[in-house]
């Protein structure tokens, strides 16, 4: 067969008895994606594909096999339920053979109801690979973010779409200006549409609300002649409305965290003067209004994260006018405000600024908070290459080597992994802009593995990583300063992870 992409829509919607527990089923409308705009072709060396549906209460995922030359009755009819997954995976030679996984498709999770047939659509991917976004209506057209953007936020929501906000654009002759719009992404169409604005910023944090709104919190209003954005915006994206608020303190470079009930912390960051914020401040989504927190805790370029309650947030790392500290501090809402959930706390093996943090395991793994990387400046200023898990507010223990780098991009698929992108390596004492990937896998009672991904086609740091509700990561902006000049990528990439059966 051609490796030219083929594309097909399922147009039929039949009601059938399962074999295996007489409940109903429908086959869904199916529209397989399996053109791309740039890299490798998906199909390219495909010989067959495997279809499957999962989900809670399919205690077998249903599956059937077909050539490339797929039709309708090849894929499997779905029981109703909720949060059922469709997912394509493509192989060349036959799997039961030896076959090669070589592409990967999913939807993202979704219902189906008795007796009616939901309409679903797959983009093949190729595995591994950092593939430019496609759009659905024509897959073999890029679809590029409206802006360039550095040290910006992407949230995703609720619906599946991802908000991106603020952020600068670097000029070759030096000037850094900063952004106030924001833009939406459309997983399903693969489009990139505007969304409202929010007032210049860039180095400031973004909090996905129990509603589904967005707080947008400080940052910089402009950077060449630094000044800093004092309002807060709280982003509802189905309306196309920003609502402005204003915190106490102004800061960038801080921290946020989100608890279990939808209340943000904000920790440290940098006044305009440059000096370590060391108010912290809270936001309470029901009262849609910020409120003191009396403990001061003076800490820049921290990351804060919550456990896997999300009862206690924890900030680890990060610097002040003594230099760095090692201390990870836990809050906890006692009903007024947030409080110190220890008078002590653990202590990280390598204190560091500019690290990443995010939860690696599934619940049977024992989900913990990671924190990777940063940089060591009373080791001359090097990347770290160590990772430690935060066990609570008690204890810090040693997690994976990893590649040396600070302000690297981290994000939690929902399989329990990591996937650790970019950030600033060392260049002979100079940090650049790296390409490093990172795949980090769970191993219950055991170490984690790490497996090195495809480099990305161009370094990047200031960058954004999310994971869309099909199991892939939406990479946009950043730049590259590995060559010395600064080059700000346009282009947004997804990487496809490869499964982990």
């Amino acid at each position: 067969m051609s490796p030219r992409s083929v594309r097909f829509t399922l147009l039929a919607a039949l009601l059938a008895l399962t074999a295996a527990c007489g409940e109903k089923a429908v086959t869904p409308s199916l529209d397989l994606v399996t053109t791309s705009c740039a890299g490798t072709p998906p199909l390219e060396g495909v010989t067959h594909l495997r279809f499957r549906v999962s989900g809670p209460g399919l205690d077998t995922p249903r599956e059937r096999v077909s050539t490339v030359r797929w039709t309708p009755g090849d894929v499997p009819a779905v029981p109703q339920g909720s949060a059922r997954v469709l997912e394509v995976r493509a192989y060349a030679g036959a799997q039961d053979r030896g076959g090669q996984l070589r592409s990967l498709g999913r939807t993202a999770p979704f219902d189906v109801a008795e007796g009616q047939a939901p309409s679903v659509r797959v983009f093949l991917r190729r595995l591994g690979e950092f593939a430019p976004v496609n759009q659905a209506a024509n897959p073999d057209t890029c679809a590029v973010p409206l802006e360039t953007r550095v040290a910006h936020t992407a949230t995703l929501l609720a619906d599946g779409r991802v908000l991106i906000a603020g952020g600068y654009a670097p000029g070759r002759d030096g000037a850094r200006p900063v952004s106030g719009t924001t833009e939406v992404f459309d997983p399903v169409a693969g489009t990139f549409s505007p969304g409202p604005d929010v007032g210049a910023r860039a180095f400031h944090t973004a909090s996905l609300l129990p509603k589904g709104t967005v707080l947008l919190t400080g940052g910089a209003e402009t950077l060449d002649l630094l000044s800093l954005q004092r309002t807060a915006r709280v982003v509802d994206v189905v309306a196309g409305e920003a609502s402005t608020l204003e915190p106490k303190v102004a800061r960038y470079q801080h921290a946020a965290a989100v608890d279990a009930e939808g209340r943000v912390l904000l920790v440290g960051g940098r006044s305009a003067d440059g000096q370590v914020v060391a108010t912290l401040e809270g936001f309470h989504p029901g009262r849609g209004s910020f409120f003191a927190v009396p403990t001061p805790l003076p800490r820049a370029d921290a990351v804060a994260t919550g456990t896997r309650d999300g009862r206690t947030l924890l900030v680890a790392g990060g610097a002040n006018a003594t230099g760095l500290q090692a201390r990870v501090q836990g809050f906890v809402f006692d009903q007024t405000t947030f409080s110190p959930a220890s008078s002590s706390g653990a202590e990280l093996k390598v204190p560091r600024v500019g690290a990443s943090v995010a939860m690696l395991g599934l619940t049977e793994e024992v989900p913990r908070p990671l924190v990777m990387g940063g940089v060591d400046p009373l080791n001359g200023a090097r990347a770290v290459s160590a990772s430690e898990f935060l066990e609570g507010v008690a204890l810090a223990s040693t997690g994976p080597a990893l590649f040396p780098r600070s302000h690297a991009c981290a994000v939690s698929l929902t399989d329990g992994r990591v996937v650790l992108l970019g950030g600033q390596g060392d260049d002979f004492g100079t940090p650049r802009a790296t390409a490093w990937a990172e795949l980090i896998l769970p191993v219950k009672d055991g170490r984690p593995i790490v497996l090195g991904l495809p480099l990305m086609p161009q370094p990047r740091t200031g960058l954004s990583c999310t994971a869309l509700p099909d199991g892939s990561v939406l990479v946009v902006g950043g730049v590259d300063d590995s060559m010395g000049e600064p080059r700000a990528p346009i282009e947004a990439l997804v990487l496809m992870p490869p499964p982990r059966d």
